[in-house]
């Protein structure tokens, strides 16, 4: 009796560990691939692999999640447009993908340069935040400090001038930085007393400074948000748009692609100025690009902007002017926009994706577009009360 409760005890111990490893727990996105962590600390891809985004060490596109080496330290993942970024727990940062503008940091560049493994940036291990703006990257370090490195052409890395860099290059001299984010052609950051700052290109009032679409370049971090003291969270998309939550939960818009009405506020024009959207103050996260995905503290998810192929996720390809709400009634816990497809992260650490899926970037297999979420595979199994180890456990006792 006592052999055969080992080899139960045994089976458990080995099923729970691959139940577990199943869970899906951070996603990110580029312009046409997806990167997820599962809870085992392994990361997976799929999608557009023309650049090597995906890090399999291969070019070659894929429409199911595929695992990226076997590695299982991964902590922190962002995607943007043809690049890929992650640190692990040991506080090291890892860059894979387009390196024509020198936007991986490992002082390279060129036309036709890039990576499809991940390579180490440097040998510091005290990397905290990250954020890859497809021809520009910047990282946080725990001492608070701001790094970038890439494409300088209208000095966007915020240096001051318009000199590139091709390995981390300290921006400015402050300790107080707390959060990234950027895009194709701004950046926004916060501090720790929850001010809002911008630098590189209006384009479109995506910073707040100065004429939209004319000057002046913003070289340097400045600060914007009708500088007040209550910014808790960013988004920077595309070429211009940019979406804000306060403190207070309420959330907020600049910029453009208001054609498209996605600054939410009911119009089809941008705004130089930080714009409300509605009145809700239980606005929890964001993500925007062409189109803007955001969940309420009550883990309704709700969508704006472009939709023509679907990635809106209201079952439709209308565009929307104001928060739309979106999916069925599941709870959700993250949101990624890509540029025209969108991911998502269910409460039970689930994966969900929806739009464009012309590379296979909605990971289901198929290459057909979807205006609904549609789930990655399995649920995960620990969400579920079918199986419950401790009360296992309880009858070998």
């Amino acid at each position: 009796m006592k052999t055969i409760k080992t080899v139960v005890l045994l089976f458990f111990i080995i099923l729970s560990q691959n139940l577990m490893a199943q869970c899906w727990t951070q996603i990110a996105t580029g312009s046409y691939h997806i990167l997820a962590l599962k809870s085992d600390g392994t990361l997976w891809s799929w999608g557009l692999n023309d650049k090597g985004q995906l890090g399999d060490g291969t070019t070659v596109n894929k429409n199911v999640p595929t695992q990226i080496g076997t590695d299982t330290d991964w902590t922190i993942i962002d995607a943007e447009d043809s690049n890929s970024m992650a640190l692990k727990t040991n506080g090291t940062l890892w860059m894979w993908g387009n390196n024509e503008s020198g936007q991986l940091g490992n002082g390279s560049f060129g036309t036709g340069n890039f990576s499809n493994t991940p390579i180490q940036i440097s040998s510091d291990t005290d990397w905290v935040k990250i954020s890859t703006g497809g021809l520009r990257t910047f990282a946080l370090k725990t001492n608070g400090t701001l790094w970038g490195w890439g494409e300088n052409l209208y000095g966007h890395l915020g240096t001051g001038n318009v000199t590139p860099h091709y390995t981390p290059f300290q921006i400015g001299n402050a300790t107080d930085w707390t959060d990234i984010s950027t895009s194709g052609n701004h950046t926004l950051a916060l501090k720790t007393n929850n001010t809002l700052w911008g630098w590189g290109l209006n384009k479109e009032g995506a910073l707040a400074i100065g004429i939209p679409d004319v000057g002046p370049i913003i070289t340097m971090p400045t600060q914007t948000g009708n500088n007040t003291s209550d910014w808790l969270k960013i988004c920077a998309g595309n070429c211009c748009s940019s979406k804000m939550i306060k403190t207070d939960g309420s959330i907020w818009a600049m910029g453009g692609i208001g054609s498209y009405g996605n600054v939410g506020n009911g119009g089809i024009t941008g705004v130089n100025t930080p714009t409300r959207i509605g009145i809700d103050n239980d606005w929890s996260t964001v993500s925007t690009g062409n189109h803007t995905c955001a969940i309420k503290n009550n883990g309704t998810l709700w969508s704006w902007g472009f939709n023509f192929q679907g990635q809106l996720g209201d079952g439709s390809n209308t565009n929307r002017t104001v928060p739309t709400q979106a999916g069925p009634t599941n709870t959700w816990l993250t949101v990624k926009t890509g540029l025209n497809h969108t991911v998502a992260l269910s409460s039970n650490h689930t994966i969900y994706a929806w739009g464009w899926n012309n590379y296979g970037q909605l990971g289901d297999g198929t290459f057909e577009d979807k205006n609904t979420p549609y789930q990655i595979g399995n649920s995960c199994p620990l969400s579920t009360s079918e199986f419950n180890l401790n009360e296992a456990l309880h009858v070998l006792s």
